[in-house]
């Protein structure tokens, strides 16, 4: 489906706020457009500091929280972290753990096999805990929908903290303390995830920022892995944990960057979204997430390297089992064994491997622009993950159907869920009459642009400080332009798998930039379009053999 532009119409006007010498004036322009409408708003955003986070007693049973940490730990209680098998999950209990240990806690971590356990908190699992006479639970990126585990615990004389930034249904957890903006009285920054919420206990528990700054980068890593929006607290924990995690102070980032090949010297954030987290998310995918969890809590190199050549190992096997997956999903799509007016699409198959399948599903979102399930039925049952666009709670969707599911949990933009196989048909009829509901008419994805400039706009200056309104990401987009009557330069050429190399230039001839489109060659050779072009981009510097060029990175043409 092709995006429809939609251009801001204050593009071309001045901003509302004398803009700092040192900004741009399209920069500036962005800025006022984006809600940062006078001076002192704008260095505020531009200058994101430690001093300026929402103190973490923000949280309605914050206090709740720490004093009963300190208690166990004063009566020597046995504690245990039960964490989740994704990157946020095992970032957020790679911090809570080492804390809680400096702190004199008798502390253990429990991450559950995502195929033999499921997500969320497993009924046998936790019976065996207890019999190791674990006193507190501490969650970490699940447990507010597991009303019938913690009520579990409760009955057998444990107690609950829920550190989890998903969404809960309507009864909450008999849980002792809810460190979550998503329950009770909703206080707190609601778009924390949970490594983030795992950062704000241990700084209430130590009582110091400065006592918890080392574990910024771990912060930095689930937060981007976990795609949370980057506004607010994570904006400020993003912008000073990514130069802690570039730099590889810790064992286990030092040992990812040696095994992918990166070079440290040029770690950008796109590597942090689909370098590292891949990796680490493999470990829970193909193997054990103990793995990763070791990886980021180790302090021995030589371990690391170790665990960093297995995490490499499985997430070439993920990209493997993930391909396959993906092609004989697109193959059901495009046989039409659904209907084409589907809102939501909805694909199942018997035995897909459970760790790909919240990956296939964003695949699927990305090429037919509709929120997607993907599910593997094994033994009767259906497993699988969804994934969504923008606009669309997805997680809201399939709760309108879950007297059909065995077990739902996720946010608006992600979920996952269990179901019996003969209930899938209906299911899907159900889900979509549902979306039909939630959003009568199905539009053609938006294009959000930020400002049309001409070629000869694009420089370094422009670029640098489009730069200080990063790190990017949901809630802070990075800019976007158009640039119109612009004519292809030469032969486009194929990179890669399906990457466009073009150069592009102004019809005068004056101004000549590169450009490129990842996944966009295919597209470019149906449109072969060479004259009188408008081109949508982020414009960007790239390097090589230490030269610095212009170049547009391509969202898309006509």
């Amino acid at each position: 489906m092709k995006s429809h532009w939609v251009l801001n119409p204050n593009a071309q006007a001045k901003p509302g706020f004398a803009g700092a010498p040192d900004i741009h004036p399209v920069v500036a322009r962005i800025l006022f457009e984006r809600g940062y409408q006078t001076l002192k708003a704008a260095q505020k955003f531009l200058n994101p500091s430690l001093n300026n986070l929402e103190s973490p007693f923000a949280f309605a049973d914050m206090e709740k929280a720490v004093e009963r940490i300190r208690r166990a730990i004063a009566g020597k209680e046995k504690i245990m972290i039960y964490g989740d098998y994704d990157v946020d999950g095992i970032t957020g209990s790679s911090i809570l753990f080492p804390v809680l240990r400096k702190l004199g806690a008798d502390v253990e971590v429990y991450i559950p096999h995502r195929i033999e356990e499921g997500y969320g908190l497993n009924p046998e699992a936790l019976a065996k805990l207890l019999k190791k006479k674990f006193s507190l639970f501490i969650t970490v990126d699940n447990g507010i929908t597991g009303v019938e585990q913690i009520e579990f615990l409760k009955s057998n004389g444990a107690d609950v903290i829920i550190v989890d930034h998903h969404t809960p249904k309507e009864k909450l957890p008999p849980a002792d303390a809810i460190v979550s903006a998503c329950a009770g009285e909703r206080k707190g920054d609601p778009n924390l995830a949970a490594c983030g919420l795992a950062f704000k206990l241990a700084w209430a528990l130590t009582g110091d920022l400065n006592e918890v700054k080392d574990y910024l980068d771990l912060v930095a890593l689930g937060t981007i892995a976990d795609i949370a929006p980057v506004t607010g607290d994570n904006r400020i924990l993003l912008k000073q944990g990514l130069p802690i995690l570039i730099q590889a102070k810790r064992a286990g980032i030092r040992a990812l960057i040696e095994s992918s090949r990166l070079s440290k010297s040029s770690i950008s954030f796109r590597d942090i979204a689909f370098v590292f987290g891949p990796r680490i998310n493999a470990s829970g995918r193909m193997g054990s997430p103990e793995t990763a969890f070791k990886l980021l809590t180790t302090d021995n190199s030589m371990l690391a390297r170790n665990l960093a050549a297995i995490l490499e190992e499985g997430n070439k096997d993920r990209q493997r089992v993930e391909s396959q997956t993906l092609e004989e999903a697109l193959e059901i799509i495009e046989q039409g064994l659904f209907a084409a007016e589907d809102r939501v699409i909805v694909v199942n198959n018997e035995d897909w491997h459970e760790g790909v399948l919240g990956i296939v599903a964003a695949r699927i979102v990305e090429r037919y622009q509709k929120p997607s399930i993907v599910l593997s039925v094994k033994n009767g049952v259906g497993k699988g993950s969804g994934r969504s666009l923008p606009k669309f709670s997805l997680f809201d969707c399939v709760l309108s159907c879950e007297e059909l599911l065995m077990s739902f949990g996720g946010h608006a933009q992600a979920c996952g869920l269990s179901i019996k196989k003969e209930n899938i048909p209906i299911f899907r009829k159900r889900l979509n009459e549902t979306a039909i509901q939630m959003a009568p008419e199905s539009k053609a994805p938006e294009l959000e642009i930020d400002a049309e400039i001409s070629l000869s706009d694009v420089g370094e200056a422009l670029i640098q400080d489009l730069e200080k309104l990063a790190p990017f990401g949901p809630g802070n987009k990075k800019p976007l332009f158009l640039t119109r009557d612009l004519r292809v330069k030469g032969v486009p050429k194929k990179r890669g798998k399906d990457t466009l190399q073009c150069w592009v230039t102004d019809r005068f001839g004056q101004t000549t930039c590169e450009g490129v489109g990842f996944r966009m060659y295919e597209r470019w050779e149906k449109l072969r379009q060479t004259n009188g072009l408008s081109l949508v981009y982020h414009p960007t510097l790239s390097k090589f053999n230490g030269i610095r060029s212009l170049q547009l990175e391509l969202e898309d043409w006509c």
